[in-house]
């Protein structure tokens, strides 16, 4: 299958692909504004707060329209429901995290472990919120 072709597919291989391609533009946004925002001076916390904030709204705009191809206008419903479902994502990653880290896995271990769990969470999540849209 053509790189295109699979960017346009609604298979669930291809969405996952999709998925796992707006999660990486997101951590590279992410890494890169917590980094500017402590370059600049702001407390790291503060940074990543607010580069929360940012990455969560730039995952729904890609999200929605890439990897579930969701059209026209988004509706305050749907933002709502993805912001809420993202914040359950991040607090399993935490809770994955916090688990396998008392079990004495490595820290990167541990981190990828909160990631895989929630990030399958927010596709299957995502999915149903963007159901109605894309199916």
């Amino acid at each position: 299958m053509k790189t295109f072709e699979l960017l346009k597919t609604q298979s669930t291989g291809a969405r996952i692909l999709r998925f796992v391609i707006v999660g990486g533009l997101a951590f590279g946004l992410d890494a890169g504004l917590v980094f500017a925002m402590v370059h600049a001076g702001l407390d790291k916390y503060v940074s990543r707060a607010l580069s929360l904030i940012v990455v969560v709204l730039f995952t729904f705009v890609l999200n929605r329209q890439a990897t579930f191809a969701a059209t026209g206008m988004p509706t305050w419903q749907e933002v709502i429901a993805y912001v809420a479902a993202s914040l359950i994502g991040l607090l399993i990653n935490y809770l994955v995290f916090v688990g396998a880290s008392l079990v004495n896995l490595p820290l990167l271990v541990a981190m990828a472990a909160g990631t895989l769990v929630a990030s399958t969470f927010n596709f299957l999540a995502y999915g149903k919120i963007f159901k109605s849209k894309s199916d």
